[in-house]
């Protein structure tokens, strides 16, 4: 009787890093879509507070998609700069020109994060409150547009060379 062969160690391990992979592409397009509503909302809040900081509501409403955000980003960000990217990367399958731009689209992003982190839109003075409002405008519109990109480009990119 034929005993089955098993995979050698490097092929599981192979196995196991594009399973790895594909749930986490997965989880990406999942976080991307739920952010929908919170990246309107806080383009929203952003600019009505870019021009009057002490509309209460516009803060309360910054402050609570800035809470909903910001987690998400942090392991977003975190996910593809320590995870995908550099399988992508190590695998070949994006030119090193897209690799580049999405690591710039990156930088960009932490940049926009700065400028939010240890804002208080409940408490702090209404010119504070309005730079970071345009922050968080900016933010949103650069989310929003980072997030199209990658739907319509690197993720597909992703799923060919996870079931290639």
């Amino acid at each position: 009787m034929a005993t089955a062969k098993k995979p050698s160690e490097s092929r599981a391990g192979k196995f196991a890093e594009t399973r790895k992979i594909r749930n986490l592409t997965e989880e990406l397009s999942r976080e991307e879509y739920s952010l929908g509503m919170p990246l309107l909302d806080a383009a929203v809040a952003g600019v009505i507070l870019g021009f009057k900081p002490s509309d209460r509501e516009m803060r309360t409403q910054a402050r609570r998609c800035w809470e909903i955000l910001k987690p998400q980003l942090n392991q977003h960000l975190l996910s593809e700069d320590e995870t995908v990217l550099p399988w992508a990367q190590d695998a070949g399958g994006i030119p090193a020109e897209v690799m580049n731009r999405i690591k710039k689209n990156h930088r960009e992003i932490r940049a926009m994060i700065g400028k939010l982190v240890g804002v208080s839109f409940e408490d702090d003075p209404d010119k504070v409150v309005s730079v970071a409002g345009k922050a968080l405008c900016a933010l949103a519109v650069k989310l929003d547009d980072l997030i199209d990109s990658e739907e319509m480009r690197l993720l597909p990119t992703l799923r060919k060379m996870l079931f290639a």
